[in-house]
């Protein structure tokens, strides 16, 4: 549960839009944040050599073969995939 911050009183209208823009601030300083990490996260490998783009192919299949052999095994464990999630 999330904790309750203390929240001083407000006296005046102006205390009001002081916080106000402050709080912008904040928000608009981290969502800038958020767009440079989501910009990192999501740009394209279009400078990747073709031995390089051959290497990420396969990395990725191997790691969809391992994630099919995990399912199988958890399969086998439990008897149907819906029982793991009810154990």
């Amino acid at each position: 549960m999330a904790k309750k911050k203390n929240v001083r009183p407000y006296h005046s209208l102006e205390e009001i839009q002081m916080r106000k823009e402050q709080l912008d601030e904040v928000i608009g300083l981290e969502e800038e944040e958020i767009k440079r990490l989501w910009g990192i996260l999501t740009e394209k490998d279009g400078d990747l050599s073709r031995s390089e783009q051959i290497l990420k192919y396969v990395k990725y299949g191997i790691m969809a073969y391992d994630g099919m052999m995990t399912l199988q095994k958890l399969k086998r464990s439990y008897g149907s995939i819906l029982d793991i999630f009810r154990r």
